[in-house]
C-alpha cells in the first residue's frame, strides 16, 4: 500500500493545486454544473456546501492519446466528499485512472444512491485512496488487468489495508467499507494470487499490498441472482425485472456475454434443470480417531475411457484410442483424503500447506500412500485401496449419470477445479467447488490423485475391470491440481505419472474400495 500511497503522492504533485472538484480536468460553474462535452448524458453536479458530487444517468466518455495523462473523468480533492449515483451511471476512459480521490490520513469518501455505477478502463479503474466508504452496484471492466506493481500494470481498487468481499450479497469489512451486488471481470491471462488477508486479482508480478483483496469466502453461485443463496424460480424473475427495466444488477447477466436478456433467463433454466450435484444413491459414513469422511457407491456401467470427442484438441497422445471399458460397481472416496484424515492415521502431516485441517494431504508419495492404506485398513477392519485409473475416469465422468462434460461435472473448469488461474498458488478445503454428477467434489483440480496402476499405452481393445499392466516403472496421477497453469491437466481424460517414491505439494489421493 505505501508504494501506492507515494504514487498517489507524485500524481498529486505533479499536477500541483487542483480545484475541489473537476469532470475530464474541467471545473463547474458557480451553479455546481459541468459544462463539458465529455458528459454524453445525463448530469454530474457538484455542491460545494455540501461536498456532495451528484450523478443522474450519467454517461462520461473520456479518451486520451497518452494513457499516462494525468486527466482523470471525475477528481476529487476535498477533505470529505459524498457520491450520489441516481440511475444507471457510466464512466468510460481509455487513460491512467477513472475515478481520483486525493484523500488520505483522515479523510473520507462515501459512495452512496440508489443507482448503479458501471466503470469500463483501458488502464487503471479506480483509484480510492481512503477507508470508510459505501459502495452500490459497481461493475469492473478492464481489458489490460487488474494490478499494480508500479510497472505499469493496474490497480482495480486501492485500500488502506481493508479487506473487500467482492461478490453477490451485502457484506460489510473492515473499516466501514461496504459492498452491495459488486462484480469483477478481468481477462483470461489474469490470474489470482493471495496474500495473509485473502485474494487478490492480480495481472503481472504484482505486490499484494496494491490489489483489491477479496475474502476468501468471495465465491459466487452463478445464476444466484437475487444473492439468497440460492438458484431457483426467484432468480428468473430477478432477471425478467432488469430486462423490464427494474434496476440493473450485475448478476442478472449469467452467461457473462455483456447483455442482459433472455439469454440469462434459459442459462439459469439450464442451471435448474441440470443443477447442482444430485443426492449420491448410497453413501457410507466412515470415522476413524474422531474423522468422519464418506465414501460413495459408484454403480458400474460401460463406458468410453480416453479422447473422447468433448475432450477436443486438448486430448494427449497417451489419451488414443479411445476405447470401451466395463466396471463393477465400487465405491470412491466423496473428496480427496484430508490432512485431518491422514494425522488421524499416520500422526503426522507432510503437507506443504498446513493452515487447514481441511485441505487435502499432499507431499504424498504413491508409497506413502501404500502405507496409509494399510493403517486404515487395520483401523477401520475394510478394504481400502487406491482406485484403478478405469475407476478413477468412469467416476470423475459421473459414472451412469454422466453428462459428457469435459471436467469432472462442468464444462466451465472454474465452477469444478482450483487450478493455476484461480486458486491463489495454494491448495483449497476439499468440497468448496461445484460436485459432479455423483456429489464427488475437486476430481478436477486442487491436487493431483494417484491411481493404482502403472503408466501403460491405450490399446483399442474393449477391457472389462482394467488393472493396468502388472509391472512398471511410473504410477499414474490423475485429476489437475493447483499448480498446473493449463485447465486441460484439470479434464477427465487427462492422464500424468511419476515415479511411486516421489512427492509434490500438488500431489494427494482419493479412496477406493
Amino acid at each position: 500500500m505505501k508504494k501506492l500511497f507515494l504514487l498517489c503522492l507524485s500524481l498529486i504533485a505533479a499536477l500541483g493545486a487542483v480545484a475541489d472538484v473537476r469532470i475530464c480536468d474541467v471545473s463547474c460553474d458557480a451553479n455546481g454544473h459541468f459544462n463539458t462535452s465529455f458528459i454524453k448524458s445525463g448530469s454530474i453536479t457538484w455542491n460545494k456546501e455540501s461536498h456532495t458530487l451528484t450523478l443522474d444517468n450519467a454517461v462520461v466518455e473520456y479518451n486520451t492519446d497518452n494513457v499516462y495523462d494525468n486527466i482523470r473523468p471525475i477528481r476529487i480533492s476535498e477533505a470529505e466528499a459524498t457520491i450520489v449515483i441516481n440511475g444507471h451511471c457510466k464512466l468510460t476512459t481509455n487513460g491512467f485512472v477513472v475515478m481520483a480521490f486525493d484523500s488520505y490520513n483522515d479523510k473520507k469518501v462515501t459512495i452512496q444512491g440508489d443507482g448503479s455505477l458501471q466503470i469500463s478502463s483501458t488502464w487503471i479503474d479506480i483509484f480510492l485512496i481512503d477507508t470508510n466508504l459505501t459502495i452500490k452496484e459497481i461493475t469492473l471492466e478492464s481489458q489490460n488487468g487488474i494490478a499494480n506493481n508500479g510497472n505499469g500494470v493496474n490497480v482495480a481498487l486501492a485500500f488502506n489495508n481493508v479487506q473487500a468481499d467482492i461478490k453477490g450479497g451485502v457484506d460489510r469489512i473492515g473499516e466501514g467499507i461496504s459492498f452491495t451486488n459488486c462484480s469483477i471481470t478481468y481477462p483470461a491471462d489474469a490470474y489470482i494470487d493471495h496474500s495473509d488477508y485473502g485474494y487478490y486479482i492480480a495481472y503481472g508480478n504484482g505486490n499484494a499490498a496494491d490489489h483489491i483483496i477479496i475474502s476468501r469466502n468471495a465465491e459466487m453461485i452463478k445464476g444466484d441472482v437475487n444473492n439468497d443463496g440460492e438458484v431457483n424460480i426467484a432468480d428468473i424473475n430477478a432477471v425478467i425485472d432488469v430486462i423490464l427495466g427494474g434496476g440493473n444488477n450485475a448478476s442478472a447477466d449469467v452467461n457473462k456475454d455483456g447483455e442482459i436478456n433472455i439469454a440469462d433467463v434459459n442459462a439459469i433454466i439450464d442451471i435448474i434443470l441440470g443443477g447442482g450435484a444430485p443426492t449420491p444413491s448410497e453413501t457410507e459414513t466412515i470415522s476413524v480417531n474422531g474423522v468422519a469422511f464418506k465414501m460413495v457407491k459408484v454403480e458400474g456401467g460401460t463406458f468410453t475411457m480416453g479422447a473422447t470427442p468433448e475432450q477436443g484438441s486438448d486430448a494427449g497422445e497417451n489419451e488414443y484410442p479411445a476405447h470401451q471399458v466395463t466396471l463393477s460397481s465400487f465405491s470412491i472416496g466423496e473428496t480427496e483424503v484430508t490432512q485431518a484424515l491422514w494425522q488421524a492415521v499416520m500422526g503426522n502431516n507432510p503437507s506443504f500447506f498446513k493452515n487447514d485441517d481441511e485441505l487435502p494431504v499432499e507431499w504424498v508419495s504413491w508409497e506413502d500412500c501404500q502405507e496409509f492404506i494399510t493403517k486404515l485398513n487395520q483401523m477401520t477392519g475394510k478394504q481400502f485401496r487406491l482406485p484403478t485409473e478405469a475407476e478413477w475416469e468412469y467416476a470423475a465422468r459421473g459414472g451412469n449419470k454422466s453428462k459428457g462434460y469435459k471436467y469432472s461435472g462442468s464444462n466451465d473448469v472454474n465452477e469444478v477445479a482450483w487450478y493455476w488461474m484461480n486458486c491463489g498458488s495454494i491448495t483449497h478445503p476439499v468440497g468448496t467447488k461445484k460436485a459432479n454428477e455423483l456429489g464427488l467434489y475437486d476430481m478436477s483440480g486442487n491436487v493431483f490423485e494417484w491411481c493404482d496402476d502403472f503408466m501403460s499405452y491405450f490399446t483399442e481393445e474393449a477391457q472389462a475391470n482394467p488393472t493396468g499392466p502388472t509391472t512398471g516403472i511410473v504410477r499414474v496421477f490423475r485429476g489437475g491440481g493447483w499448480g498446473n497453469s493449463d485447465p486441460a491437466s484439470c479434464r477427465v481424460s487427462y492422464r500424468d505419472s511419476d515415479y511411486p517414491r516421489y512427492t509434490s505439494s500438488s500431489r494427494g489421493l482419493r479412496l477406493a474400495m
